[in-house]
């Protein structure tokens, strides 16, 4: 997200060194908002908010949206811009790109968001087509310049 919610601080004005640790959900999107629903404990911590507009590498992986990011990219973003450590994500996140290239390698294909994937549907539904797209695949993107 672009804006900043005024419940939540941007990492990015965040003083190096004001937090110890980062508390980070894993799991799918809907997941990860019922465990912090039913968690007062979690609700009453500070919380951070990445206002990066950064794509996600994790592209073997369908996003809701092309700016949501999985969780190791969206803990090496939060943790370079907290601590102001230029390039920290890059590094965290190479081996993650790297999987995905080999996986690229073996026949992968890249995803389209959840979001593409609706625009898609609906002009499937708007031709008459009985057999709709889940996921679909991006099959003219470019693996070499991953």
């Amino acid at each position: 997200s672009s804006g900043i919610n005024a419940e939540y601080g941007d990492c990015s004005n965040v003083s190096p060194g004001t937090y110890d640790q980062i508390i980070c959900l894993d799991g799918t999107w809907p997941q990860a908002r019922r465990l912090y629903q039913k968690n007062p404990l979690l609700q009453s911590l500070p919380k951070v908010m990445l206002s990066s507009t950064r794509k996600s590498v994790y592209l073997i992986h369908t996003q809701p949206t092309v700016h949501h990011l999985s969780t190791l990219e969206s803990v090496a973003r939060a943790i370079e811009e907290m601590e102001r450590l230029d390039g920290l994500e890059d590094k965290l996140i190479a081996p993650l790109k790297e999987m995905v290239r080999t996986q690229f390698k073996y026949g992968a294909c890249a995803h389209s968001t959840q979001q593409e994937a609706r625009v898609i549907r609906k002009q499937e539904i708007k031709n008459g087509e009985k057999n709709l797209t889940v996921a679909p695949k991006i099959c003219d993107f470019n693996y070499d310049t991953f």
